[in-house]
């Protein structure tokens, strides 16, 4: 899903229906999205750190699965970057019999982040500035989106998050 250079991030998420007892959903189309370890997305023309970086046409850390029987998917990709104004996050889009039923961001605990930002592959763009708290999308809803991680900057890292959806 990368092609890009980053520490490695193994992400798995589970589709749960909320009107259901929070039952998984299986067939459930779901779409992330982040930028690079610079704070580049793929899809853009726009200026960050090292200047503008024209990536139209690019598809680059987007990936598309759905749930197996489980109501899980798993993406394989790189610890996201960040840029001016932004928490460190991964966007993410439920889809059900393609319908969009649910549009949201995975936040990452700041200790990991700043561990990862202070690693050789991320050091030159520094650390992120913007908290989570501080974050316009994750203020007052941060403790709903934080993913729960393991691991560290020299073998990478798994993060897992449940998503409740309305089908």
């Amino acid at each position: 899903m990368h092609g890009k250079t980053g520490l490695p991030l193994s992400i798995s998420i589970t589709i749960r229906n909320v009107n259901d007892s929070c039952n998984i959903i299986g067939n459930a189309r779901v779409d992330i999205w982040h930028c690079d370890k610079d704070g580049y997305y793929s899809e853009y023309n726009v200026s960050g750190y090292l200047g503008t970086e024209n990536n139209a046409g690019k598809t680059f850390l987007r990936g598309i699965q759905l749930t197996d029987s489980g109501g899980q998917v798993s993406f394989k990709t790189i610890y996201p970057g960040w840029y001016s104004g932004r928490a460190t996050h991964i966007h993410v889009e439920i889809f059900i019999n393609a319908v969009l039923k649910k549009t949201t961001q995975l936040a990452f605990p700041e200790s990991i982040t700043t561990a990862v930002y202070n690693s050789s592959l991320y050091s030159p763009h520094g650390q992120n500035t913007t908290s989570n708290l501080d974050d316009q999308v994750f203020a007052d809803s941060v403790s709903e989106e934080l993913v729960t991680i393991t691991g560290d900057t020299t073998n990478g890292y798994v993060a897992v998050f449940v998503i409740g959806v309305v089908p």
